[in-house]
């Protein structure tokens, strides 16, 4: 049996069809008391519009990008893997997503790929600088809707962010560490690189939980691994090699190294991770690790291609529509 259509919809709301166009394509020219009608009249009946169609009927196809770090990090995989599932999704709506990746904190990189989009709106990660910003203002400038993703760039005139509280997710990060050691001693904390806007916020977010209440323990000035899991190794390794290390909280990524330094040490330092990947979730299950913060991949490009749709239709977006919430994993619940 089909489903209710248009011409339901119309008559329910007893309006024309063409009214009822209008409103579902938001085309304006249609009084607030009809297009009230019909959309009571999509709710009674339960129609649920064709994309593919309506694009079709339009002659419309979106052409969405992705500016991306390249790596075989376990986050940025699962990124890569959740932009492909929703690639191969939407084909049949019309909308193609095309993936570019670049160098992460690579900024020459990300202007050079930036200043070659041919697309109709793109969600980007990537470093903040002056350079970045005139790029996206030279997007917007020529037509291409612009949103942030992972990390933001709350500075620039991009539309939306979609990603984590970073800074909520790095206090969040403290309060454990803090509450997991009992005494005194030196905390350890590795970002990939501090300027990137989502390890800078996880890092003043974490510093400020320590300063405000746990000052018995010691930060050490942070350092950066550039996401590289050797050089993160040897980061480690030589911070415990110079002084006792009671905690260690990786921002970044490179997590491989942050394991195989840690394998052997007794004591074991404390140590909080971002990213449900096979390497933490071995390493929460060996006790290696002993906590992991993480945000869905799979959501976020979902809720990007949504944003970049509702921006390319000249929809507005609400407030904080792009916030993706964070799980916290132990050994205990994986």
């Amino acid at each position: 049996m089909n489903g209710p259509t248009i011409y339901d919809v119309a008559k329910t709301a007893r309006v024309s069809l063409a009214t009822v166009d209008r409103v579902l394509n938001n085309r304006g020219g249609v009084s607030a008391k009809a297009e009230a009608r019909v959309k009571a009249a999509v709710a009674q009946t339960g129609y649920v519009r064709n994309l593919a169609a309506a694009n079709l009927s339009r002659r419309r196809v979106y052409r969405f990008c992705f500016v991306v770090p390249s790596g075989d990090t376990g986050f940025v995989a699962q990124l890569h893997a959740a932009l492909e599932r929703e690639r191969a999704r939407l084909v049949e709506d019309q909308i193609l997503i095309q993936i570019i990746p670049t160098q992460a904190f690579d900024v020459a990189g990300q202007v050079a790929v930036l200043r070659d989009l041919d697309c109709d709106a793109v969600a980007i990660m990537v470093s903040q600088s002056p350079e970045i910003h005139e790029e996206v203002d030279r997007l917007l400038a020529s037509g291409v809707r612009v949103l942030t993703l992972v990390a933001d760039l709350p500075q620039s005139n991009r539309a939306a962010y979609v990603g984590l509280d970073n800074v909520a997710a790095g206090r969040t990060a403290a309060e454990f560490m803090g509450r997991f050691l009992g005494g005194s001693g030196s905390i350890l904390m590795i970002a990939g690189s501090l300027s990137a806007r989502d390890h800078n916020e996880r890092f003043m977010g974490f510093r400020g939980v320590m300063q405000e209440r746990f000052q018995h323990l010691t930060l050490l000035p942070a350092v950066e691994g550039n996401d590289d899991a050797q050089t993160v190794e040897h980061l480690v390794s030589q911070a415990t090699k110079a002084q006792p290390v009671v905690g260690i909280y990786a921002i970044g990524a490179g997590n491989k190294g942050l394991v195989r330094a840690l394998q052997g040490m007794d004591p074991k330092p404390v140590t909080i991770v971002h990213e449900l990947t096979s390497v933490s979730r071995q390493a929460l299950r060996d006790g290696t690790i002993d906590l992991v913060l993480d945000q869905d991949t799979s959501t976020a490009v979902v809720t990007a291609v949504s944003i970049m749709r509702d921006l390319t239709e000249g929809r507005d977006i609400p407030i904080g529509i792009g916030k993706i919430p964070f799980n916290i994993y132990s050994r205990e619940n994986i």
